[in-house]
């Protein structure tokens, strides 16, 4: 399983590729993109200023030394859908990029899926967790548009993502999710922008529905909604990376999948994906090392009970990891 991983400036980029990283990810700023729109519409769903490179000199650079190292480049392009006004520059864009030596783009957008099939730009396409790929139906629709790999949304379980990628996994390649950054909805589905900030992580001030029963008086719908609240507010610190913390160590805390990379590699999942493209250098660096050596740890053992013990040793948080809120498909099981 390959490892991906974020990148924001080519100041992070050899030491991202020292420690392991075999395909690197990131995000777009441009002068022409804010010409159109400014920074009212985001062209990916990151901070244009905080997560993306903002210059395509930078990526010139940046790919020329990846490919020195055979490390592969990805583009973010996973808006969840690009306005008429928009999808014109949109296709130019991507096709200076394919000219620039990318090698794949992550989409999510449909009409920018079906454009790029027309295009047939020679750029591998990888459908973003956005595109919503819920079932091993979806996966030949997708395909059918060029995509080459499929990232699967976080909200799968792992049953699930069995049934899909053993189903699949002999023509299409797929990506799961590895550390950080959970998200309380299905971002694939999720309205909202973070242009005004996290909607999912704001601090709500929660006024209870009351009723007029006969008989019972005025009533909260859910008398027990202050335990209710009391318990999405601790799910959301861990989706938040644990209130944004690091163990002692200096290793990143956050939602993670590392206990499942044994059944990954069986199943036939192709790469392992870090999460955070704004992320600090620390987190980054962190987050790269713990993955790879959770991904070798199962290179060297088949025993998956031994690589969930590994991970859990990494982690040094038996409490969270117990807690099952870390856990992005649902709490890790063992054979017995």
């Amino acid at each position: 399983m390959n490892i991906i991983t974020p990148i924001r400036s080519l100041e992070e980029l050899e030491m991202l590729i020292a420690n392991g990283a075999d395909e690197l990810y990131c995000g777009l700023k441009t002068r022409e993109w804010d010409e159109i729109f400014s920074e009212n519409l985001w062209m990916n769903r990151r901070n244009p200023d905080q997560a993306n490179i903002t210059s395509l000199k930078d990526l010139e650079t940046l790919i020329a030394v990846a490919h020195e190292h055979a490390v592969k480049v990805s583009i973010t392009l996973n808006a969840p859908f690009y306005p008429e006004n928009g999808m014109a520059y949109m296709l130019t864009l991507c096709s200076r990029l394919a000219d620039m030596g990318v090698d794949a783009l992550i989409v999510s957008d449909l009409n920018l899926l079906v454009e790029l099939s027309r295009l047939n730009l020679g750029l591998r396409i990888h459908l973003s967790s956005l595109g919503a790929c819920f079932n091993s139906f979806s996966v030949p629709f997708y395909k059918s548009l060029g995509v080459k790999r499929v990232i699967l949304p976080r909200q799968l379980t792992l049953p699930e993502i069995k049934a899909i990628v053993t189903k699949h996994r002999d023509d299409m390649e797929f990506e799961v999710f590895a550390v950080n950054d959970g998200c309380y909805f299905e971002e694939s589905f999720c309205q909202t922008s973070h242009t005004l900030g996290a909607f999912c992580l704001t601090d709500w001030t929660i006024t209870p529905l009351e009723t007029d029963n006969p008989g019972t008086g005025n009533e909260t719908v859910y008398p027990d909604l202050a335990a209710r609240l009391a318990h999405f507010k601790t799910y959301l610190w861990y989706q938040n990376n644990c209130g944004s913390s690091f163990q002692q160590d200096g290793l990143p805390n956050g939602p993670c999948s590392l206990c499942q990379f044994g059944d990954f590699r069986d199943w036939g999942v192709s790469a392992v994906k870090i999460v955070g493209r704004e992320a600090s250098f620390h987190r980054k660096m962190g987050s790269l090392q713990l993955v790879k050596a959770v991904r070798d740890k199962a290179r060297q053992t088949q025993n998956r009970d031994r690589i969930i013990d590994y991970a859990r040793q990494l982690r040094q948080t038996p409490e969270y990891c117990d807690s099952g809120y870390m856990c992005y498909f649902g709490p890790c099981f063992r054979e017995h």
